[in-house]
């Protein structure tokens, strides 16, 4: 299979994960499928394609399924894998297991809302050791902890310091992504947040 029909058939592949997607919406499987149908046709149009060309398109197709964590990026590499394609892969898992920490706190959200149910399918299994599965656990678990001390502490003092902002936004995101609010605060504490977030001002 040449490059440009590997290329083709992961586009293919990623409709079919997409399609069979139970976490995104529909505006998220649309984007997706327009970024594949757009590369195919590109493909499609030019046969002769240099690989400069060929390799950008490529990155623009893997970017997310590079970055993200979550039972669809697991299928996605499995069908490369079952169709014979060895494109290589950066895991944000193994970067976490190096540097005891999440490269970007939207991989810290994937981590902590789909480890439950990733930590056991085979794919993980097979690529990490129990040791290495309990440490990830530690990992998504001081993330949040983290996180959460950030947010008692802006509460605490009824601000955020000027150093903080962007990463009090981040913890805000965490907590909302995550669907985890009810476990550390009330209304009234989440509405102070939102609050003092409004009313911030860069000195």
């Amino acid at each position: 299979m040449g490059n440009i029909e590997k290329l083709i058939l992961v586009t293919k592949i990623n409709d079919k994960v997409v399609d069979g997607s139970t976490i995104m919406d529909e505006k998220t499987k649309e984007a997706f499928k327009n970024l594949s149908k757009y590369t195919r046709e590109l493909l499609e149009k030019e046969p002769k394609m240099n690989s400069y060309g060929l390799n950008s398109l490529k990155s623009g197709l893997l970017t997310y399924w590079n970055e993200s964590i979550n039972p669809d990026t697991e299928s996605f590499w499995t069908e490369l894998k079952v169709n014979g394609i060895d494109y290589e892969r950066k895991e944000p898992l193994k970067f976490a297991l190096e540097k005891n920490q999440f490269r970007r706190v939207d991989q810290g959200m994937d981590a902590r809302k789909y480890w439950t149910e990733l930590k056991n399918r085979k794919e993980i299994t097979d690529k990490y050791s129990q040791i290495e599965i309990e440490k990830i656990e530690t990992i998504i678990a001081d993330d949040e902890n983290r996180r959460l001390e950030i947010l008692k502490k802006c509460l605490r003092k009824n601000e955020i310091p000027q150093t903080q902002y962007l990463k009090f936004g981040e913890c805000m995101a965490y907590m909302n992504n995550c669907g985890i609010w009810d476990k550390y605060f009330n209304k009234e504490e989440v509405q102070q947040l939102y609050d003092i977030w409004t009313n911030f001002k860069s000195k």
